[in-house]
């Protein structure tokens, strides 16, 4: 049954419903269709907190009721994530595809003019910062009013949206915020862009350029949960403890001096215990999945601990750091198993022949998969004394090997895990673009680098000339 005529009997089962919670305006409905699905649910949280694991059915749909709904902000997670913002008597529908999740993914029903809104203000954002390289090399006046051009139209379309639609009060502030803290994130990137990091001190800025901090509510938790309000807070706090060193140092944001530094900020300026939290999480982690010192990282991690009042996050943290120390530039690598082409079982010890960068990708990241295999090619080709091992993140074998062979990618050198949870959590692979460097031998040599890095290629002469 297409989605068309799997909608509409959604909608009679709905208001057919006469006892359910809808009608007292308690609840919501929340359904869809997952098209190539990586698992055969999703997760639907607020606040960082699981509310409720929905199965999906034999024809990749799923229908779940929402008790208690409060307004505001959830999370749905089906291998990626995305937001939407429910309220009381929504019947709420998706459609999405994995394989172009953020594009593809599209909203009917009750409340569904309300996500559309939203989903389409995260990909404008998306688009839009992909473009501002060139205005970051703008004068500071010059960019300031580039940038004010840019909120005043987000904010006729807001306004434009609102006299449409009349949505209530919590939509219409969590909007707002969206166009703030994104404009705000930009005046925090200009001056590190125009002058780098290690300039600031002579930066010539006007007196009022950071005025718009005052602004900033740290301790909103109705935006807990919403990428740009809590991407913006993580970048702030990175500026704000580099303030702390600014006459020492360019900003190292993989030094255990910064880490500590972000920490106490984070301390002293957030009151609420959850978004504290939070925060303090993300930043250790970050941390610890890059570090390549077993000393700094312990030394951090007492910080964290000290500063941190929730266990779930402390005992995450604590298994993070186990796999990461283990992982340190001189240890061997888990002999993990990996499947090749064939479906034949290997491990890393049969498949190196010579110093290996191992690489990641997953199949609901098309740009990152094409652009890292795109790098790739072009790495063979200048340092043919390395091989370049490319390991899919997903289990699903079939849609792998289509993207494989769609894409002309080398088999030889395409290997996926056999059991892709363990793997990920024993390499610590928090992201998509963590690339480890290893000799012949499997010992590691890097735990944790970025093939875009512009010091990649110096550490691979550097290899090379040891």
């Amino acid at each position: 049954m297409k989605l068309k005529y799997f909608l509409p009997c959604i909608a009679f089962l709905i208001l057919g419903c006469k006892n359910d919670a809808v009608n007292k305006e308690t609840g919501a409905w929340f359904g869809g269709e997952i098209i190539n699905p990586n698992s055969n649910y999703i997760i639907l949280t607020k606040n960082e907190n699981v509310l409720d694991t929905i199965p999906l059915d034999s024809n990749n749909r799923f229908l779940h009721y929402v008790e208690n709904v409060e307004k505001g902000i959830y999370n749905f997670i089906h291998n990626e994530y995305q937001i939407l913002y429910l309220e009381p008597g929504d019947s709420l529908m998706i459609r999405v595809n994995t394989i172009e999740f953020d594009e593809s993914l599209a909203f009917t029903g009750k409340g569904s003019e309300r996500n559309n809104f939203l989903i389409n203000m995260f990909l404008y954002n998306e688009v839009e910062n992909q473009k501002m390289t060139p205005f970051y090399k703008l004068p500071v006046d010059d960019f300031m009013a580039k940038l004010d051009s840019m909120r005043e139209l987000r904010h006729k379309n807001l306004n434009k949206f609102v006299k449409k639609n009349k949505p209530c009060k919590s939509f219409s502030e969590i909007a707002e915020a969206n166009i703030d803290y994104d404009y705000f994130t930009k005046r925090e990137i200009y001056p590190y862009a125009f002058y780098g990091s290690a300039n600031l001190v002579e930066a010539d800025l006007p007196e009022n350029y950071y005025d718009f901090r005052n602004d900033v509510d740290y301790n909103n938790e109705n935006l807990i949960s919403y990428y740009t309000y809590y991407r913006f807070l993580l970048r702030h706090f990175d500026y704000l403890a580099h303030n702390n060193y600014l006459d020492e140092k360019t900003l190292e944001r993989e030094s255990v001096h910064h880490v500590l530094e972000k920490l106490n900020t984070i301390d002293s300026l957030v009151s609420s215990p959850s978004i504290k939290n939070s925060l303090l999480r993300t930043s250790i982690r970050s941390y610890i999945i890059r570090c390549k010192n077993p000393d700094d990282e312990k030394l951090a991690l007492e910080r964290f601990y000290g500063l941190s009042t929730n266990e779930d996050h402390k005992d995450e943290i604590r298994k993070i750091s186990e796999a990461s120390l283990k992982l340190m530039p001189g240890n061997s690598l888990p002999n993990l198993s990996l499947l090749d082409f064939k479906n034949n079982k290997v491990s890393f010890a049969s498949i190196l022949k010579k110093p290996s960068i191992i690489f990641f990708w997953s199949v609901n990241s098309v740009n990152h998969y094409k652009n890292v295999h795109s790098k790739v090619d072009e790495l063979r080709l200048k340092y043919p004394e390395f091989d370049f091992i490319a390991i899919n993140t997903n289990d699903n074998k079939k849609i792998w090997e289509q993207i494989i062979n769609r894409q002309g990618f080398n088999k030889s050198f395409e290997f996926r895990f056999e059991n892709p949870q363990q793997a990920m959590e024993q390499l610590v692979v928090n992201t998509i673009n963590k690339v480890m460097v290893v000799d012949e031998d499997g010992k590691i040599i890097d735990n944790h680098t970025n093939l875009f890095s512009a010091t990649f290629e110096e550490e691979l002469l550097g290899l090379l000339n040891q």
